[in-house]
């Protein structure tokens, strides 16, 4: 199954060209226009990345990172800051939001991919463990079935 990444940018093109870097890589990608539209898409299918830019209407990066670093559910989604406000004191301001990494524009694809490809192969591995120590649990305390077992641990592309 193809890792998930969340594009979020309010200029479509800058979107379609991002998402058009990370196809081949091997994502599935999906877009976003704003903040407040990347927290409602992180609802409805939890991405293994985020690619999100700091500048946008109703909800800047800065603050959407802060918003999803503050609920559980979608704390552990990594999240790659992409501005070009590329002094040293937005780095640190995107750092200290939450933000996993930072990258400059303009985009350098190579960069954006390896760094894409890092944060959502963590994110992946550790998602693999939260079903792994769900299904300890379960097993230990008899409370999971084999059959079970075996669907989880295929979803997570993992075979006894």
């Amino acid at each position: 199954m193809k890792p998930l990444a969340l594009v979020v940018d309010d200029n479509k093109i800058t979107t379609k060209l991002l998402n058009r870097y990370l196809t081949p890589a091997g994502y599935n990608v999906k877009e976003a226009y704003d903040g407040v539209e990347c927290l409602e898409k992180v609802q409805e299918e939890t991405p293994d990345a985020i690619v999100l830019d700091v500048m946008m209407p109703r909800l800047d990066g800065y603050e959407t990172v802060k918003r999803l670093k503050a609920d559980p559910k979608t704390a552990k989604i990594p999240v790659v800051i992409v501005t070009a406000l590329n002094d040293v004191s937005n780095q640190v301001k995107a750092i200290e939001s939450g933000a996993d990494d930072f990258l400059s524009k303009p985009i350098e694809d190579k960069l954006l991919i390896a760094k894409v490809k890092l944060l959502s192969s963590l994110s992946v591995a550790q998602k693999r463990v939260d079903v792994l120590t769900e299904l300890l649990g379960k097993s230990l305390r008899g409370e999971a079935s084999q059959e079970e077992v075996q669907q989880k641990l295929a979803q997570i592309d993992i075979s006894l």
